[in-house]
C-alpha cells in the first residue's frame, strides 16, 4: 500500500468520479485508475461499485475511508514536524467559501498567506448549495475549513468560530404597498413573491425556519446566487427579499425600502473536530480570524 494510492482513493471517493478525482490531483486519469486497481488487489476487495458511468463506495470502501483520511493526516503531521524544524509551513487547504463574506477580505488573506507562507496552497470551493454542501464537506473530509452561515451557535462534530453577525432587513420596491412601513410581521408578507437564494444557503435557511416556526409558507419565484443581484431585482419590481442590512447600505437606497426584522445573518469559520488541524490549516484560520478583528 502506497501513499499515492491512498491519495488517489480519497480523491475519487470525495468526487465519486475517477475523472474529477484525477483532475483534483492534477494527474492523468489512467494513473489514478491504475493506482486504485493495485490498491484493490493489495486489499483483496473492490473499493468502488461501478454503475455505468457513475460510481459509489463499496462496503469495503466505506470501511477504508476514515482509515485513509487518518493515514494522510498522519503523513501531513509528519511533514509539518519536519517543516517546523526548518521554520516553514507547507500544505494544501481546501476552503469552502460563500459568495458574500461580510467584513472578511479574502483577497487580502490570500495575499498575506502567499507572502508569509509561500508553501501553503489554498483552494477555494463554492457550490450552489452553499453552507449545506460545506457542512457535508467538513464532515466527510473533502473540505478542511469552511466559511459558513448557520443560525446555530454550535454544530455537532465541528468547531465553529463566529466572527460576524448583522441584522437582516425586509426589502421591497419603493412603489410597493409596504414601502414607508417601519415594521412588519411574517404573516402579512407570507403571500409575497420572493427573490431568494438556493436551498441550503445560510440566509435562505434562516428565513425558511422563521416562516416554518409560525406555520407559514411563502413562494420563492426567483433564485439567485449574488446578494447584489437580488437587490437589483427587487429594485426592478420582480419581488421582495430578506437581505443582510449591509447589502442594502452598500447598494444605496434608491428604488427600494428596507424594513427591520428580528432575524440575524451570521458568518462562521469552521473545521472538523475529528482530527487536529495541520500547520497550513492553522495559519489560514489565524489569517482569516485576524483579518476580521476590529
Amino acid at each position: 500500500m502506497q501513499i499515492t494510492q491512498i491519495e488517489y482513493f480519497l480523491a475519487v471517493a470525495q468526487q465519486l468520479s475517477f475523472t474529477r478525482g484525477a483532475q483534483s490531483l492534477h494527474v492523468v486519469q489512467s494513473a489514478v485508475s491504475a493506482g486504485i486497481k493495485q490498491l484493490e488487489q493489495d486489499l483483496g476487495a473492490e473499493l468502488f461499485v461501478r454503475q455505468g458511468r457513475s460510481i459509489r463506495l463499496s462496503p469495503a470502501g466505506e470501511a477504508l475511508l476514515p482509515r485513509a483520511q487518518a493515514i494522510l493526516g498522519e503523513v501531513q503531521a509528519a511533514r509539518d514536524a519536519v517543516d517546523a524544524v526548518r521554520g516553514t509551513v507547507s500544505g494544501t487547504v481546501e476552503l469552502g467559501t460563500l459568495s458574500y463574506l461580510g467584513p472578511l477580505d479574502m483577497s487580502r488573506v490570500l495575499v498575506r498567506i502567499h507572502r508569509e507562507h509561500p508553501g501553503v496552497v489554498v483552494r477555494l470551493r463554492q457550490t450552489v448549495q452553499g453552507t449545506r454542501s460545506s457542512l457535508a464537506g467538513l464532515l466527510d473530509g473533502s473540505l478542511d475549513l469552511a466559511l459558513l452561515s448557520v443560525a446555530e451557535n454550535s454544530v455537532p462534530n465541528l468547531k465553529v468560530h463566529q466572527f460576524h453577525v448583522e441584522p437582516m432587513v425586509f426589502v421591497v420596491p419603493s412603489a410597493h404597498r409596504l414601502a414607508g412601513r417601519k415594521r412588519i410581521n411574517l404573516a402579512e408578507v407570507a403571500g409575497e413573491e420572493y427573490v431568494d437564494f438556493p436551498q441550503g444557503w445560510g440566509n435562505r435557511v434562516t428565513v425558511d425556519a422563521a416562516f416554518a416556526a409560525q406555520g407559514l409558507q411563502r413562494i420563492v419565484r426567483t433564485e439567485v446566487v449574488y446578494l447584489e443581484f437580488a437587490l437589483n431585482l427587487v429594485r426592478q419590481g420582480l419581488g421582495v427579499a430578506f437581505l443582510p442590512q449591509s447589502t442594502v447600505t452598500r447598494g444605496g437606497d434608491e428604488g427600494i425600502w428596507s424594513i427591520p426584522v428580528s432575524l440575524e445573518w451570521k458568518i462562521q469559520l469552521a473545521h472538523s473536530t475529528a482530527r487536529p488541524l495541520t500547520a497550513a490549516e492553522t495559519v489560514l484560520m489565524r489569517a482569516i480570524l485576524e483579518d476580521v478583528q476590529p
